[in-house]
């Protein structure tokens, strides 16, 4: 039998080897070696070197749905054999995301697979959380250590942490476009009268290749109708590069942006490009909305934008 100080001992030791993980507002922590293998808005599947380990679906608008119906529904076209019962899983699992309403189940096939359903019945946030078996750890401790971990609602910590990249953008704005490819990364985000994107690139110095940031980001970084002129710039001590769009200067022109923010075009940019020397590589942020975004607004939006 396992003695209550060695495993709290052993939980301690399994949290000392865990990093931050964050996906569109869910927030977790997990090994060092798992990284997303199979991304979706709602869906976070993870791999380590030794396989598929983890995924998780999940929602924030669930309602009154009960976890056991939703387990059922999710898994009622499987091929192998399923179990929904909480005996399906480690008590500890369950006991991990107190304060909610759970249900466990297991898979069979190959790999196997069990895990849980839990739902917040104060803001109807629900996941659903499985495991296959080089993600369990040894009885099932480092499961239960990343189920205490996870978050699926509020705002503490990034909403996004994940590749050496990590961002919180401003409340109103959702995920609508992300891709992840070798050297470059890119996200998108709409709110009402703006769009914001986030890019990284990497090896900052092969893709300077001895020229300056401007040079790189008038090449690399266009926003659809809008006319952008980059200027080197030093920004917090880094090399960078602006470019930001120029009001209306006549009648004609503006009158014209009259009836394309009517139309609710996004015409007015605010670009920053800059290189992180440490990790070798540029980040860029690019802001469009209807109005020309606010200087200081922007500036705290690149200044959370974290590159590691």
């Amino acid at each position: 039998m396992t003695r209550t100080g060695d495993r709290s001992m052993s939980a301690s030791q399994i949290q000392a080897g865990l990093r931050p993980l964050a996906w569109n507002g869910l927030r977790l922590r997990v090994p060092m070696d798992w990284e997303p293998a199979r991304l979706g808005r709602d869906y976070l599947g993870l791999e380590s070197p030794d396989g598929p380990v983890m995924e998780i679906r999940f929602t924030h608008g669930a309602g009154k749905a009960a976890p056991v119906d939703v387990v059922r529904r999710m898994l009622k076209k499987s091929a192998v054999a399923v179990e929904v019962a909480d005996s399906a899983v480690p008590r500890h699992w369950l006991a991990a995301l107190s304060g909610r309403e759970n249900a466990g189940f297991s898979c069979a096939g190959t790999p196997a697979s069990r895990g849980v359903a839990s739902l917040c019945r104060t803001c109807g946030a629900l996941m659903v959380v499985r495991f296959f078996p080089a993600g369990e750890g040894e009885g099932g401790g480092l499961a239960r250590e990343i189920l205490a971990s996870i978050r699926d609602h509020g705002r503490e910590g990034a909403a996004f942490e994940l590749y050496g990249i990590r961002l919180d953008p401003p409340e109103g704005m959702g995920l609508v476009r992300f891709s992840f490819l070798p050297g470059r990364f890119d996200l998108e985000f709409s709110g009402p009268g703006r769009t914001l994107g986030y890019s990284r690139f990497a090896p900052a110095d092969v893709l300077l290749a001895g020229g300056d940031v401007a040079a790189f980001a008038a090449r690399q970084l266009s926003v659809p109708g809008v006319k952008l002129a980059f200027t080197p710039t030093r920004w917090r001590l880094r090399e960078a590069a602006q470019a930001v769009t120029v009001p209306p200067a006549g009648p004609v022109d503006a009158a014209a942006d009259v009836i394309l923010r009517f139309f609710r075009r996004r015409r007015q940019a605010r670009v920053l490009v800059w290189r992180e020397e440490a990790a070798n590589k540029l980040a860029a942020v690019v802001w469009c909305g209807v109005h020309p975004p606010d200087a200081g607004e922007f500036d705290k939006v690149c200044a959370g934008y974290g590159i590691f």
